[in-house]
């Protein structure tokens, strides 16, 4: 078996922090493999799967591809109408739909390839792989939103986890008595914001339609999404948001919940990194509250995948990895390493509270949702955040988002 690593565009880039196997084999059966990496962190997690895999099968030759981020995301497509890639890191949602309606992934045809999976993955997070009735690849990582909190304020002030948004009213209402900001929502490049509009039509309206709207296939003017948007323009009205943060990033969000000016902040699990290890242990998390308790609990949980590319040379070697992903420890290993969550049922118990509590919340789903940015129409994503920034700031023009959201539906050919 011969294991070689390749950079992205030709550009020499860090070697792994963990060296890949490397051994050499009479009649090696190339695997080519193309991932995205993000950190150090994530180039050492995926290192050490692909070097158990590869010990595992030492009669496949592992051309292993990392790509930088963005690189990653803007010539996927391009590189998989063009190359022979057997297995390549994605995204679920709208993204791995329009990869399947452009005939770049091939579905799993092989039932011990799907037995294997549907033991060992959560149902929610492989019915995130279901196109048209087929799966495509395997779940690999994904991490909850929510809300962070300050637990000792909270306890001062004689306050418990909201469940449900009559409850989180009041909970906003006693942080602001108290002179403290209910939340605040770092939305300088749109995206967090993009939360609140997720979280709010989830909530309402439920995954189903909220599929369907971001998909360009629903009006933004249907009276559902004013319905659903109304309460957090209410928020606004009320200054329950921290005004300076609205043009700051995300985590400039965090030095206002370390000191008290604000109590809760929705982000991602993600932002659990940022935390200093001193304050780590004052922050708790709670679910985004239920609004209507007739719509099922979908989640925000971004999830990543590993599909099929349809001009694979390797489709033996390919299945095999899948199931390599679902009877191995090492994708549990994997998650550990790179800080995301296992979709996986067979993980340990988390030992750190956030990650017991963003485990706890992900099992439970009824559905999940990728985020606004993987769910929606591509076109639609930017004027989007854009919109929000704008709605964010006085006078909080609910009309004016729903109006610039439909032109963008409109524009994008809808």
């Amino acid at each position: 078996m011969t294991v070689s690593r390749r950079t992205a565009l030709g550009r020499i880039a860090t070697l792994w922090a963990t060296p890949l196997v490397v051994r050499a084999a009479e009649t090696p059966r190339a695997l080519v493999i193309d991932f995205m990496i993000s950190s150090g962190r994530q180039r050492t997690a995926w290192a050490q799967l692909i070097n158990t895999f590869a010990a595992l099968n030492p009669d496949l030759a592992i051309v292993a591809n990392e790509f930088p981020q963005e690189d990653y995301k803007r010539h996927f497509a391009t590189r998989l109408g063009r190359e022979p890639v057997d297995l390549a890191f994605w995204f679920a949602g709208a993204r791995l739909r329009e990869a399947v309606r452009r005939g770049l992934l091939r579905p799993i045809d092989n039932r011990d390839t799907l037995q294997a999976l549907g033991v060992r993955f959560t149902p929610a997070s492989l019915d995130a792989l279901q196109h048209e009735g087929k799966s495509y690849g395997a779940p690999v990582s994904f991490y909850p939103w929510g809300f962070f909190y300050h637990r000792p304020l909270f306890a001062v002030l004689g306050l418990q986890p909201p469940a449900d948004w009559n409850a989180f009213l009041a909970v906003s209402a006693k942080l602001s008595a108290a002179g403290v900001t209910p939340t605040a929502v770092g939305a300088r490049h749109g995206w967090p914001a993009a939360a609140w509009f997720d979280y709010l039509n989830l909530r309402t309206n439920g995954i189903g339609f909220h599929r369907q709207l971001l998909a360009g296939e629903v009006p933004f003017g249907d009276p559902r999404v004013r319905a659903a948007l109304t309460p957090w323009r209410e928020m606004l009205m009320r200054g329950d948001f921290l005004a300076e943060s609205v043009t700051e990033d995300w985590d400039a969000c965090l030095p206002h919940l370390y000191r008290k000016s604000v109590g809760m902040v929705l982000l991602g699990a993600f932002a659990a990194s940022k935390f200093p290890p001193q304050l780590a242990a004052e922050i708790g998390f709670f679910p985004f509250p239920q609004l209507n308790p007739q719509v099922p609990r979908a989640e925000e949980a971004p999830l990543d995948v590993v599909v099929l590319p349809a001009r694979g040379h390797n489709p033996e070697g390919a299945q095999r990895f899948l199931r390599f992903l679902a009877q191995h420890e090492a994708l549990n290993v994997f998650n550990r390493e790179s800080g995301m969550l296992s979709p996986r049922t067979d993980t340990a118990a988390e030992r750190e509270p956030l990650r017991r509590a963003g485990r706890d919340l992900l099992d439970q789903a009824r559905g999940l949702a990728f985020f606004f940015d993987r769910d929606a129409r591509a076109d639609l994503v930017e004027p989007a955040f854009a919109a929000m920034r704008e709605f964010l700031l006085p006078p909080y023009d609910l009309n004016r988002l729903l109006q610039r959201l439909e032109a963008a539906r409109r524009a994008g050919g809808a």
